[in-house]
């Protein structure tokens, strides 16, 4: 028997291609496919939310799976500690802050986002959360294609960039 034999199903080293929507607890829509455009990762190189990349795990293409995510199994309770006033002068000059701003932090390889939440007199509250931490999310995700990842693809754990993708 061949692939083709089987029925195409989401599984290790298979590269996914999915319609998505994701909602909060109270049903207000927080992204979707329409908007992002579709899903596209290698299955089992947690690129995903691990809980939602279990989930999806078997589903054939053409079948539309529904996974309610606690924040502990989606992207954490919301950490107050992770609020805090930076300085002005302990951020670079040249930096333009308003709120809203995602910034990128860290050194030693470990890297971490921040958001600007609101200016102050002496510089800016800046929020490590996740936007998403302390959330309930809703994922809808239909499967649109799956087939088995190239020798590059599983060993990268991305899935190639489509023809219109492609950089110059």
């Amino acid at each position: 028997m061949t692939w083709t034999d089987h029925p195409r199903r989401v599984a290790f080293n298979t590269v996914v291609t999915a319609d998505y929507s994701l909602t909060d607890a109270d049903g207000e829509r927080l992204d979707d496919s329409k908007q992002s455009g579709p899903m596209r990762y290698v299955h089992g190189h947690v690129t995903l939310l691990p809980a939602l990349e279990r989930a999806l795990e078997g589903a054939e293409v053409g079948s539309t799976v529904t996974v309610e995510l606690p924040p502990e199994a989606a992207y954490g309770e919301r950490q107050e500690n992770l609020v805090f006033e930076a300085n002005r002068t302990a951020l670079p000059d040249d930096l333009e802050l308003y709120p809203g701003r995602q910034l990128r932090s860290g050194s030693h390889g470990r890297q971490f986002s921040l958001r600007v939440v609101r200016l102050t007199d002496q510089g800016a509250i800046l929020d490590g959360n996740h936007p998403l931490a302390g959330k309930q999310l809703c994922f809808r995700v239909t499967i649109k294609d799956v087939r088995a990842a190239s020798t590059q693809e599983a060993q990268s754990g991305r899935p190639e960039p489509l023809p219109d993708q492609a950089r110059p």
